[in-house]
């Protein structure tokens, strides 16, 4: 129970907020090998538990073959600025808790996605996955919490 309680901790409505916000979002992955990776993502979401949420549609999914052989990753959401000391974000370091590439959960989403932008869009799908948080850190990490200014005065 104790490791939901901080994970709950962790997915406040501020970062919930800042997610659904803000469109530019990165997945980081890497292999069983340590090769890294990195992707856009449009469709990342927090759900009710504090868990993202996410459909790959790439086949092949280099993402997707990551996070089979190695569950850990790193959302990076955040808001661009003129200076990158000046970006705004937060790194969300997760591991991936569920991987489903067929069932009823994926055909949901399919009819749901189907619905709002047609066929094509929905057999793209290939996997749904979802990541529990473990930790927090701010974009551009001066020791302050991810919400808050890496330059108190400037």
């Amino acid at each position: 129970m104790d490791a939901v309680k901080q994970q709950n901790n962790l997915c406040t409505d501020e970062l919930r907020e800042f997610f659904k916000s803000h469109h530019d979002k990165l997945l980081c992955t890497a292999n069983k090998n340590g090769e890294p990776s990195i992707a856009l993502m449009g469709t990342p979401r927090l759900n009710a538990d504090g868990n993202i949420e996410l459909e790959l549609s790439d086949n092949p999914s280099t993402s997707l073959n990551n996070i089979q052989e190695n569950k850990s990753v790193v959302f990076l959401v955040y808001e661009p600025a003129a200076r990158a000391r000046d970006y705004k974000g937060v790194r969300i370091y997760a591991e991936a808790i569920e991987i489903l590439t067929q069932g009823e959960k994926l055909e949901n989403i399919r009819e749901n996605v189907r619905a709002k932008f047609g066929n094509e869009k929905a057999e793209e799908l290939v996997a749904t996955a979802t990541f529990r948080i473990k930790k927090l850190r701010p974009v551009v990490d001066r020791g302050q919490l991810w919400n808050e200014p890496p330059f108190r005065n400037v």
